[in-house]
């Protein structure tokens, strides 16, 4: 530890900015009877002095700080006044004035404040004792940006976790990565653990709900987690009673926002649109018998579909166009409320209640969600010995997902297209396919449907409940020994509706008629923990922590669906009988799993200064076969804070340096129960007499020599605050080898099975990650903070099937490359006039896109000439933050960066079709060769020429692949806090209005909806928006 000396100077300099800041500004007092007070303010831990206190008279505006030798004077009201003393680092101090007149008062070291603690899994650590890679998120950081779904609201606030949205579709969740992808055939996705409760995902959780949130990046962090910490860690504690104070405390949080549609791509204009889908026939229409070449006559009648499309013709010569956009698109809107109370009674025992309501509407018709949480949490000190809790959180979805189609069908219709029967007002089901009084085409384009129709004729309703709660009792046998009893349980019950109208194109598909779907399904697990702990320090300088953990988990999985089609009447899925019996289709499934675990953990530090520590975790899963079924994992970790070495303890630059290196393996069984085992399906044949037959085949053949996935992974990491901690943040440099990796392999054709689950793979991802935090500002009236973050990760395949030198190209795997690499052709241009030879020696033509030929053999082949292009997996990542206050205003904002990403566009892939569809509407620049038909040539090395047959990009879609880096300003916000003033009238502890701003720029090179959800499919992706709010926070 640092000596007494160097702490007074530290002090000494705080209280100078303090003092200077308080002197930029004074409150005088009211005009009444006063008198004066002096006094000194000290350290209870060393009797230093302390400079710059704050003392101010409760209820009153009269203050003052302590000088440099901690002294005050201060001007009070009375002899009844009560003085608060405050200071950073200190416990809150209240003092009756009395009749005294001089004062000598003492602080106390606010223990938790300087020693803040870090959730590490079953218990907790000092940060300065931890020798993991852990990332801490609290509540504020959590909940200022206004986000509702709280794995967003990790986004960008912890180095080496990848957040981005699946589809930009309203409830639907997010993907979370940490430290790269580890698993093939297995689950990827981090262990979330709520209040001691495993769970799939917590987008049912309400972030105002969460406490703080801790990720277990490094393997020593998350080898207590034994199989289930290879992916990494999220361990979410929710607000409880245990830290509750005493009185009551209500605050209330609400804000309501609109969503408008931003950044929609371009489109060309209708009469580009035309030039353009003319231009595709040049191919395929006929040629004129006295040239041999597409004359205009001919491009005419093969474009008009020979007298088919007359009214297509009359709105292109009248520009008769269609906002198809305009049409689908509306503004979304959404309310968030949310009340917490809070307290600690006289007999010991503390609560917290949160109730919390979230509705949002989508930027298509028909999709909503309503979200209900309830969440309570209650502790009881029944003496110094015994205490018990209890928390539980319930959360209602009901979410309509609306058309699952009607965004992709809106931009597949052409321009001029619109939704109508000649009438002008009833709803066309193809608007490509539009007929007269007596059946005849009059548009004869695209069989697309109308997606008007589909959003108010199909239903998708989705109904969730969550439940999870924890109990829990501990016994503090003696000040270093205590035991505790958990019980945790987590209930899902999902149902799924799903309806078809008959003016749907599912309801075309089923004779015109109504169909519909229900799927069901709950999940039960439960975890019982029981555990000791012992904390001792020997000779004041030697502190050991042993942790005692047995553990049990139990999960069940039930599902169900019913299905049928030719439903005589749109009852939506409430009647599933009543359609055609001979359509019927219904099924189930079940499964459930078990694991059984221990586990030893070892904290030892001497000194502050040398620390250590060891874990193993012996884990026994029934997904594995008998002999196979438990495994150890073991870690080792050691810390080195230098910062309170003798040599260090002078320095007014370096406030805190720790290095750090952990090696450990971890596990993962997120697969299938039943992958070891032979399996049957029912199945219906009919046999030589042609009677149909109903038996059973093996469709999965069993392998008793499956077993666990095996992480290791060694890092190393420095912590470092500089100038009074004014900069702080970390470094870690990690290496992470996943090795037997699950996967089906491919079997012989003799065994009667098409392949096998086995562990056939390996793969790395090593990376670096930075974190920083500067306060570039920090006086009484001004305080501004900035933070920022770096990854970069890269992610490797070693080996497969046992081998590292030959790629499975048919499931895209690539030894030395990524999971997520792309192998197809490099487009490098168009082929040109002057090129045309050239290009037909490798089966191409004018127009046509040009492709690199790896091996210079003069032709395009599968085998020789495709690379690797690229991977969904970023080059690197990053954000930053800043928050600024200015006296009662702040304004805050912050910033994600993903660069390096190369994603196969399904937005792209879908506008591009160009048979006779005319769906391609981006504005783009296309190829025209010279023709005789009267369109003008187009040159163009960036498109090719579009053609009424096959593919727009004739060689595996090489124009798809899309560089989908980008810049995103994720929130904008500025807030106000009412004055003491103000507050002390209208009875409030605080108030806080503000309006802010989700999503408001984005910097891109991608021309689709969202460059974060680039490789969502084209059904469930939806335009971006951009979202502004109004709120206040209150609390009384």
């Amino acid at each position: 530890m640092r000596n007494t000396h160097t702490n007074f100077l530290i002090r000494k300099k705080i209280g100078l900015l303090l003092v200077l800041a308080s002197c930029l500004f004074s409150v005088p007092g009211f005009a009444q009877d006063t008198r004066t007070i002096t006094g000194t303010v000290t350290s209870a831990d060393d009797s230093m002095p302390l400079p710059g206190v704050n003392i101010v008279v409760e209820g009153t505006n009269y203050a003052t700080v302590t000088d440099f030798d901690g002294n005050f004077q201060l001007e009070v009201p009375g002899d009844d006044a009560t003085l608060v003393v405050s200071y950073v680092g200190f416990l809150t101090k209240n003092v009756a004035v009395g009749s005294q007149s001089t004062f000598t008062i003492s602080l106390e070291t606010d223990v938790q404040s300087l020693n803040e603690v870090v959730v590490v899994g079953y218990g907790t650590v000092k940060k300065s004792d931890l020798t993991g890679a852990v990332g801490t998120i609290g509540s504020e950081s959590l909940t200022e940006r206004n986000i509702t779904n709280p794995v967003e609201s990790l986004q960008g606030l912890v180095p080496g976790v990848q957040v981005s949205n699946s589809t930009g579709r309203i409830g639907d969740g997010f993907n979370i990565t940490i430290r790269g992808q580890n698993s093939i055939g297995g689950g990827g996705d981090p262990l979330f653990v709520v209040d001691g409760v495993p769970t799939d995902n917590i987008d049912f959780l309400n972030p105002q709900d969460i406490e703080r949130m801790d990720i277990l990046k490094d393997a020593s962090s998350t080898a207590i987690y034994g199989s289930r910490g290879s992916n990494g860690v999220v361990i979410v504690t929710t607000r409880s009673g245990a830290g509750a104070k005493g009185g009551l405390t209500v605050s209330v949080e609400s804000f309501v926002g609109v969503k408008d549609v931003a950044r929609l791509p371009k489109l060309m204009d209708p009469q580009t649109w035309w030039d353009y889908h003319q231009s595709a026939y040049l191919a395929t229409a006929g040629t004129d018998p006295n040239t041999g070449a597409v004359s205009a006559e001919t491009l005419a009648n093969a474009v008009g579909g020979n007298g088919s499309n007359e009214e297509l013709l009359r709105r292109v010569a009248a520009n008769q166009s269609f906002d198809w956009y305009d049409a689908v698109l509306k503004t979304g809107v959404q309310q968030n409320t949310y009340v917490n109370a809070s307290g600690r009674a006289e007999n010991g025992l503390g609560y917290n209640l949160g109730i919390g309501y979230q509705n949002e509407t989508g930027n298509i018709d028909n999709e909503e969600l309503n979200k209900y949480t309830l969440k309570l949490g209650v502790d009881h000190n029944i003496n110094d010995k015994f205490t018990l809790g209890t928390n539980v959180t319930v959360t209602l979805i009901d979410q309509d997902q609306g058309s699952d189609v009607a965004m992709r069908e809106a931009f597949r219709l052409n321009p001029f297209l619109d939704p109508y029967d000649l009438d002008g007002v009833t709803l066309f089901p193809q608007p490509g396919k539009l007929v007269d009084e007596n059946g005849d085409f009059i548009i004869n384009k695209t069989s697309t449907y109308n997606p008007l129709l589909e959003i108010n004729n199909s239903i998708d309703n989705v109904r969730r409940w969550n439940v999870i709660g924890n109990s829990y009792f501990q016994y503090q046998a003696t000040d270093w020994l205590s035991f505790k009893t958990s019980f945790a349980a987590g209930y899902t019950d999902t149902r799924r509706g799903r309806s078809w109208g008959a003016l749907t194109n599912t309801g075309a598909s089923n004779n015109n008629l109504p169909s519909a779907r229900l799927d069901q399904s709950q999940n039960f697990n439960y975890t019982w923990d029981n555990q000791f702990n012992i904390n001792k320090t020997f000779d004041e300088k030697h502190n050991v922590s042993l942790l005692g953990l047995y553990s049990i988990f139990s999960n069940r999985n039930e599902n169900s669906y019913s299905a049928s089609r030719n439903m005589p009447f749109d009852t939506s899925f409430y009647n599933i009988g009543s359609g055609e019996q001979s359509t019927y289709d219904i099924g189930s499934g079940f499964n459930k799993n078990t694991l059984r675990s221990y586990a030893l953990r070892l904290n030892y530090s001497f000194d502050d200064k040398y620390l250590l520590t060891l874990s193993n975790r012996w884990d026994g899963s029934s997904v594995f076969p008998e002999d196979n079924r438990w495994d150890s994992f073991p870690s080792a970790a050691v810390g080195w804070n230098i910062s309170n070495e003798d040599f260090l303890a002078e320095s007014t630059t370096v406030s805190n340096l720790k290095l750090r290196a952990s090696f450990g393996y971890t596990g993962n069984n997120i697969i299938d129960p039943y992958s070891s085992l032979n399996t049957l399906n029912s199945q219906t044949y009919y046999d030589y007499a042609g009677t149909v037959s109903n038996g059973f085949i093996s469709t999965q053949i069993a392998n008793a020599a499956l077993r666990w996935e095996r992480t290791r992974e060694f890092n190393v990491g420095v912590d470092f605050g500089f100038l009074n901690d004014r900069i702080t943040g970390s470094v870690d440099v990690y290496d992470r080898l996943s090795d037997d990796l699950l996967f089906t392999q491919d079997l012989p054709s003799e065994t009667g099975f098409s392949n096998i689950n086995a562990n056939v793979a390996s793969v790395n991802n090593s990376g670096v990650e930075l974190a920083l935090t500067t306060r570039n500002i920090q006086t009484e009236d001004v305080t501004w903070t900035t933070q920022f973050t770096f990854t970069k990760n890269t992610n490797e395949l070693r080996t497969i099937y046992g081998q590292s030198e030959v790629d499975d190209i048919g499931n895209n795997l690539f030894i030395g490359e990524s999971l997520d690499a792309i192998y197809n052709y490099k487009f490098t241009g168009i082929w040109q006039a002057d090129e045309a030879d050239e290009a037909a020696g490798y089966g191409m033509e004018e127009g046509q896109e040009k492709l690199l030929d790896v091996n210079n053999d003069g032709q395009y082949t599968p085998d020789g000439d495709r690379i690797i292009l690229g991977s969904s997996n970023p080059d690197w990542t990053g954000s930053f933050f800043s928050s600024l206050r200015v006296k009662n205003f702040d304004l805050s904002t912050s910033v994600i960066v993903t660069q390096g990403v190369l994603v196969y566009s399904n937005f792209h892939s879908n506008f591009a079709n160009t048979r006779d569809r005319g769906r391609q509407k981006l504005d783009i620049d296309w190829y025209v060769p010279a023709n005789d038909a009267g369109l003008p040539a187009r040159a163009s090395n960036t498109y090719p020429q579009p053609r009424n047959e096959g593919s727009f990009w004739r060689n595996n879609g090489v124009g798809y692949y899309k560089d989908a880096s980008f810049v995103k300003v994720k929130n904008i916000a500025l807030g106000y806090n009412l004055g003491d003033g103000a507050l002390e009238k209208l009875g409030f502890t605080s108030l806080r209005v503000y309006a802010n701003v989700l999503n408001p720029f984005v910097f891109t090179d991608y021309e689709g909806y969202d460059p974060e959800w680039a490789g969502a499919s084209l059904n469930t992706g939806r335009p971006a928006s951009v979202t502004y709010q109004l709120g206040f926070n209150l609390k009384f």
